[in-house]
Parts: structure tokens; sequence; C-alpha cells
């Protein structure tokens, strides 16, 4: 095992993809040991796509690429200018905000990133912002695309656990937590818009422009809205809500004469390969999973750790570490897909619930988007910025803070996270 491992990680670091790194070691591993045929890893690996919940994934992706195209953002941004711009450092605000929106309709943080960046960090770098704060906000706000609901990441680590959890219960959970996120970066902006000397959006609010901003922006915030909501209500499964959205940002895209027949074929293609990237990992991982149970790796790393951790608050902690550390070297559903199936199951003999887990994790992987050197969310936002990396990477530390300040109260306080789908009935 500690072979495969060295194996694996030197992949890596000689550039080779995660999924055919993970593949070759487990077919490696197969081949070294004798410990099972080969004639199951094909089997396998299409069980491990072979899943009628995994369609929301294309779907969800096709949604918020369909989303972009509509130019839907441009009136979120205009309705959270109207709410935020006046105050200092009101464009900062309205770029925390933005993401909050928008978050809501893609569900994919990297998504969030590109769309809100495209248009926030170029008109706060005219207004004033140091370039490596415009990119460091709209990256680091961006991991809220991944918790508040709908969340592509949600949906992996549901499939990758195996428990049989409820989409719609872990959902809910991530609402909460997604929005303190929010919260708390405005206040850290807010904190130091004064000293900074940020400038203000605008002299004064304005009823009338906060309602002639909300009404255009209505049917993009309608779309959380009505994916949520008929899973709420029973009308569609998860998978149906992710078809549902993509229809409904079609009618939007054509009501508003940004979107046509060029547009939703792009769409379809580059949907297409983002979601045979994701199945061929989730594929991959199935082998690695079923490898690692044969072995009972899961259940000897537990026995052999359980003295050394007293609760399951510490258990937690230390799955934090873990996957903080991993997220320095490897993109977050890469590293959900590798470490899950080892957690998951320790999880259990400390007691962790496991939606707890489940949330806990989502939310500490989107850390990786923003730690260099493995930083896809600064990566992006550079050159937006006009930037260096290490400018970015020292303005994004104190949002690293905020987002770990709220992993921390989630580990802690679950009842933070819990209290709305208790509140529900899940």
């Amino acid at each position: 095992m500690f072979l495969s491992l060295t194996t694996f990680f030197g992949s890596l670091a000689l550039g080779v993809p995660v999924a055919f790194a993970l593949g070759a070691v487990s077919i490696g591993y197969l081949l070294l040991t004798g410990s099972a045929s080969l004639n199951v890893v094909a089997t396998i690996i299409f069980g491990g796509m072979d899943s009628f919940p995994l369609l929301a994934i294309p779907f969800f992706v096709m949604a918020g690429d369909l989303a972009t195209r509509a130019e839907i953002l441009p009136k979120l941004i205009d309705f959270a200018r109207a709410l935020f711009g006046p105050v200092r450092g009101g464009l900062a605000h309205v770029n925390v905000a933005s993401s909050m929106f928008f978050g809501g309709v893609t569900g994919v943080a990297v998504a969030d990133t590109a769309a809100v960046g495209g248009t926030m960090i170029p008109a706060m770098i005219r207004d004033g912002y140091p370039r490596g704060f415009a990119g460091a906000i709209t990256a680091a706000s961006s991991v809220m695309g991944a918790v508040i609901p709908p969340s592509v990441a949600m949906l992996l680590i549901i499939y990758i656990m195996g428990g049989g959890l409820s989409v719609t219960r872990l959902f809910l959970a991530g609402a909460v937590p997604g929005l303190l996120i929010g919260v708390g970066m405005m206040i850290y902006v807010a904190a130091t818009a004064r000293r900074r000397n940020f400038p203000r959006g605008g002299e004064h609010w304005s009823l009338a422009d906060i309602w002639r901003t909300a009404i255009p922006a209505l049917p993009g915030l309608g779309l959380p809205v009505i994916v949520l909501g008929g899973i709420l209500g029973g009308f569609f499964t998860p998978t149906e809500a992710g078809a549902i959205a993509v229809v409904y940002a079609v009618i939007l895209g054509f009501s508003y004469g940004t979107l046509d027949l060029r547009a939703i074929i792009s769409t379809l293609l580059s949907s297409a390969k983002t979601s045979a990237m994701v199945y061929l990992l989730l594929g991959v991982a199935k082998l690695v999973a079923w490898i690692l149970v044969l072995n009972l790796v899961p259940q000897k790393i537990g026995m052999a750790i359980e003295p050394l951790i007293g609760s399951k608050e510490v258990f937690l902690l230390a799955v934090i570490a873990v996957f903080l550390i991993i997220g320095f070297v490897m993109e977050g559903v890469a590293s959900m897909i590798m470490l899950v199936p080892i957690v998951a199951p320790m999880a259990k003999l400390f007691g962790v619930d496991g939606y707890h887990l489940a949330l806990v994790v989502v939310m500490t992987v989107q850390i990786a988007l923003i730690t260099p050197p493995v930083s896809i969310g600064l990566y992006l936002v550079c050159p937006l910025a006009g930037c260096t990396v290490r400018e970015v990477s020292l303005e994004v530390l104190p949002f690293i803070g905020v987002i770990l300040a709220v992993i921390l109260l989630v580990v802690f306080f679950p009842q933070v996270a819990m209290f709305l789908p208790r509140m529900l009935g899940y």
C-alpha cells in the first residue's frame, strides 16, 4: 500500500491526470498482489458511473453555464450595487453579494469565479481598489457557490459516501454556513475599508434604485427558489431539478435575447467535457474504494488512531487538517474522491453524523481553490486583475481565515447548519 501511495503522488508530480494516476496504481496493485482478477475492473469502474442521481451533475453544470451565457449575472450585480454600493468599500460588498446570489444559480465555485471576476474585477480596479485585493475577494467569495444550494460538490460527496444520504437535507444544511461565509467576508471588508481608504460606490441609497434593479434580478434569483422549492415540495427529484434548471435558464436566455442555438450547442459540448472528467474520476474512485474495503484499510486506520482521538470534534479537526494539506497539491473534487472513501467509514467509529462530515468536507475542500500552488481560483483571477499570484495570495489570507472560522463553527456547533433541515422536517 505504501508503494502504491508513493507511485500515485510521484505520478501527480510528473503531471499525470488524477484519474489515470488512480487507475494505474489500482490496477498495478491488483497485478502485484493478485488479490482479485482484472476481469472485475471494468465492471467496477462502470458501476461507479452508472447511477441515476449522478445525472444531476451535467444538468447543474449546464444550467450554470447557460445562466452565465444568458447574462443573468449583470442583473444580479446591479441589484447588489443598489443594496450595498453607497457604503465605503461598496464594490467589495457588491462582489461578495454577487457571488452569494450567483452561487445559488451555478452551484460550481469555479464558474462563479470566472463569471463574477470578468465583471467585478475591472470595475473595482477602475474605482481604485488594489489589484490583488480585487482578485482575492472574487476568488474567495466564489467558495459560496459550492456551499449555498444547489451544489455540485454536495451531489458528488453524497454519491462517494454511498450511505443513502438525502440530497435535500445536505443542500439545506449548506444554506446557513454559506450565508455566514458571505456575511463574515462583508464584516472583514467593513472593518478594513476605512483603514485602507476603499472608495464608496455611490452617494446614497435609493428605494427607487433598489426596486428598479430588483425587478430584472428576480427571474435569476428565482432559479434556486424553483430548484429548492420543487425538491422540498416533492414535485421533482434533485436530478429532475437539474433538468428543470436547464429549461428555466434557456427560457430566460431566449426571453432576454442573449441565447441562441450556437450558444446552446457550445454549452452542451463544454458541459459534456466537464461531466466526462468527473465521471471518469468517479468510476476510478469506485475501484479505489473497492480495493480499500477489500483490505479493510479504513477500519485498520480507524483502530490505529482511535486511542489518539478523544471525540468526534477532534476527528473532524483531523479531517480538516488532512484535506487542507492535500488541497495544497490537489484540486478539491479529486481530493474528495481519493480521501472520502477512507474517511467516511472511519467517521462512524467516532460517532460523526454523515451529513455533518459531508458538509465539513465540502466546505474545507473549497479552500483548495485559493491555496497555492494548485489554486485554480487564484490563477483565474490573476489575468483579470493584472496582478501576480503572490499579490493575490497575500490578500486572500484573511478571507481563508473567515472560511475556516465558519467551518470551525459548524464543527463545534453543528446545529448552526442542521437547524434548517430539521425545521423543515428533514
